[in-house]
């Protein structure tokens, strides 16, 4: 869509997509260990609109021979069908981190990488858009997992206005003033920034996500010879310097509501852990 109009109104389409399901990990985490988790989500996402796209084709070869399934066929096919996974959103605090977008690939040298890694943070290379940024304690991260042809008007560019939209809606209920610039992201002024954004998309399923500075330390990544997110002159602030002071729990249930809201979704299942234990032999398959 390329009016503004045309992002304005969402709604469920399917069943499924009428909950919103949050996991809510109540210690900073891993950051690779989080990965492993967010792949898992996505992962089922895509392996359920796999096997919906073959009993589809199945249908239609059937349909064009003049045969159809009978009826107890069908009401096994609807009643898989009718347990797709809902919209899921992951949220964390981050050990201490760095990460680099896709765009960075190629900019950053190894010298470059061991320069990060001398301000005191890890580094990894992922998958997601945008560039360099942060994680640490007192960060929110939030990954929503959603696949954007369950809701209706909703492509990636609305998806993105629409996280920005959430983040600028949830800060203003504690007066701050935020707004999207030319930059993507949502900043206090020109120069001054609060949340970050970086998505990936893989057959209309969402992955990656947005941070939202809360009240963790922004470093001094200046001092490396680095800018935030490749951006010369601007700067980072958080929820607590300007003067809101809340928990991560706090603001992950903010954001998680105004997403639901936005999205057009009443109900939102929360369920907090401190861990969660995997199974699986192939960690990163959806890269």
């Amino acid at each position: 869509p390329s009016t503004s109009e045309s992002c304005t109104k969402f709604a469920p389409l399917k069943e499924s997509a009428k909950t919103l399901r949050h996991l809510r990990f109540t210690v900073p985490y891993d950051y690779h260990e989080a990965h492993k988790i967010q792949t898992e989500f996505v992962s089922a996402f895509l392996d359920f609109k796999k096997m919906a796209s073959k009993i589809d084709r199945s249908n239609r070869e059937l349909a064009s021979k003049g045969l159809e399934s009978n009826d107890y066929e069908k009401k096994i096919v609807q009643a898989i069908l009718e347990n797709k996974p809902s919209p899921t959103v992951l949220s964390f605090e981050f050990k201490p981190i760095f990460t680099a977008g896709q765009r960075e690939k190629k900019r950053l040298s190894g010298e470059d990488i061991t320069k990060l890694k001398n301000t005191g943070y890890d580094f990894v290379q992922t998958d997601r858009g945008g560039e360099i940024t942060f994680h640490n304690p007192g960060q929110l991260v939030v990954y929503p997992i959603i696949d954007l042809r369950d809701f209706k008007n909703l492509t990636v560019k609305c998806f993105v206005s629409l996280i920005e939209e959430t983040v600028i809606k949830m800060l203003s209920k504690h007066n701050i003033h935020a707004k999207k610039t030319e930059n993507t992201g949502v900043w206090i002024d020109e120069n001054t920034k609060i949340s970050s954004i970086g998505l990936q998309v893989r057959r209309a399923v969402t992955f990656h996500g947005v941070s939202l500075n809360v009240r963790n330390e922004i470093p001094k990544i200046e001092d490396a010879g680095f800018v935030f997110c490749g951006l010369p002159g601007k700067t980072q602030t958080t929820m607590k310097e300007l003067g809101t002071d809340i928990t991560i729990t706090q603001a992950a249930r903010e954001f998680v509501r105004e997403l639901a809201t936005n999205l057009g979704v009443e109900k939102v299942e929360t369920i907090e852990l401190d861990s969660l234990a995997l199974h699986t032999d192939d960690p990163d398959r959806v890269q």
